[in-house]
């Protein structure tokens, strides 16, 4: 019975152990309480404010080439990752099929030319007889006007006979020229789908539609290299929607990044930015945007509320051999920039700063600012290049508390021996679940056995 008031003494020991290491956490030493301030002097330099989004490398320009034809596949002449040049043969389909209605479309240009012929002959010839006529009486002259009438008509109904015939032909031409497939820009072939043997069908898009009204065979082969919005296969049944061969450029990228809606209002087309690659060891890139959507995209996070945001394009102006389309990277956007007087941030109050003077006497003096930066903000007046102001923030009054804490826990080191600050927590821990418990970690951190 004698070793239970010993128990309860060491029990209270480490109660009051625990206290004393709160306390210096809280309160904190008189090194801590110092170390909750700290002067920075003012001096003239650049005060940025950014817009950070992050996003993926993107080549800076990309083209998906399909056959504005339909065929069979009789040769592709580049292989992925070639750099080929604008207008340079990429692959062929077979051209009979093709050759064969322009043959057609001639020989009906023809036909129709030799229609028009005939009309208009027969059209002089009933012309003349009405002339003649009309000296002989009135009623030839009535009847010669009538087929005068029909054989003008005759001719007009010829030529457009042959217009159309025409447009066929150039249309045949163009197919043709469509059976080779031509790349519409320079660049590096990134992928294929497809192979010898296999049918195309050709499709139309918008960049199709657009280069097939140029004429001539520089237009067609255009035509043919930017024709067709998709490729499938009759034998492997390539995917829907993708394309034949794609091209890239990247030798350049440029990236989109999201930005909210707090932070696009001000970010402009022609800005400077600072590209981040992470996988380049953190190298920075300059860039500048190139585009800002019109349109919000918003992503909800299991609430009713939703993030809105914005899509930004930024070109790279630099570059490097290690970049890779597909690298994540982080942008920051120069949305404002000056040159001036800057402090800290964290050293105004509203629109008053703390001045220390070299005595240590501090006052406060009223200032007036302009921009505000990512970490400072000019001011215009107020101050001047070597005052030094005082900053205070709760980054530096945590430092300084976790800095008179380790003073503190040598002290309780010193007195309780041996494992200390960590025994005596412990033997606190042990107080929730009992007597036992609280014991062990009291005679842990003593490192003594009662």
């Amino acid at each position: 019975m004698a070793r239970r008031p010993a128990l309860t003494t060491l029990a209270l020991a480490a109660l009051a152990a625990a206290a004393i290491v709160v306390a210096v956490l809280v309160v904190g030493s008189p090194a801590a309480s110092s170390a909750q301030e700290r002067t920075a002097t003012v001096e003239r330099g650049v005060i940025q404010s950014t817009a950070s989004g992050s996003g993926n490398l993107e080549p800076a320009n990309q083209a998906d080439v399909d056959f504005a034809t339909s065929g069979e596949i009789t040769h592709i002449y580049v292989k992925e990752g070639q750099h080929v040049s604008e207008d340079e043969i990429l692959a062929k389909v077979d051209p009979a099929a093709a050759n064969v209605a322009l043959a057609q479309a001639e020989a009906d240009l023809q036909s129709a030319q030799d229609a028009l012929d005939q009309a208009n002959e027969a059209a002089s010839t009933t012309t003349t007889t009405a002339t003649t006529a009309q000296s002989s009486g009135s009623n030839g002259a009535s009847d010669s006007s009538g087929s005068g009438s029909g054989s003008t008509m005759t001719v007009a109904a010829a030529q457009a006979n042959v217009e159309s015939a025409q447009l066929s032909v150039q249309s045949a031409e163009k197919a043709v020229a469509a059976t080779t497939l031509r790349a519409p820009m320079a660049g590096t072939v990134t992928a294929i789908d497809g192979s010898v043997g296999q049918t195309v069908s050709g499709g139309s898009s918008s960049s199709s539609s657009s280069s097939s009204s140029s004429t001539g065979s520089n237009g067609a082969s255009v035509a043919g290299g930017l024709g067709g919005g998709s490729a499938s296969s009759s034998s492997s049944g390539a995917s829907g929607g993708s394309s034949f061969i794609t091209l890239a450029q990247v030798s350049r990228f440029k990236m989109e990044v999201s930005l909210s809606e707090s932070d696009i209002g001000s970010v402009k087309v022609g800005q400077p930015a600072t590209v981040t690659v992470n996988a380049a060891s953190g190298e920075q890139f300059a860039a500048r945007v190139t585009d800002i959507g019109v349109l919000s995209s918003s992503s909800s996070s299991g609430s009713s509320s939703s993030a809105v945001s914005y899509p930004v394009t930024l070109s790279l102006d630099q570059t490097a051999k290690r970049l890779k389309a597909g690298m994540s990277a982080t942008a920051d956007i120069v949305t404002s920039e000056v040159t001036g007087l800057a402090v800290p941030s964290q050293a105004l109050s509203g629109s008053t700063v703390t001045v220390q003077a070299a005595d240590g006497t501090q006052t406060t003096r009223r200032v007036q600012t302009g921009v505000v930066g990512d970490a400072t903000t000019q001011v215009v007046s107020g101050l001047k290049v070597g005052d030094k102001v005082v900053v205070r923030s709760t980054a530096a009054a945590l430092g300084g508390a976790l800095g008179g804490s380790d003073q503190a826990d040598s002290a309780i080191r010193s007195r309780l021996g041996g494992g200390g600050l960590g025994g005596g927590l412990g033997g606190g821990g042990g107080f929730v679940g009992g007597g036992p418990g609280g014991l062990r970690g009291a005679a842990g951190g003593g490192g003594r056995t009662p």
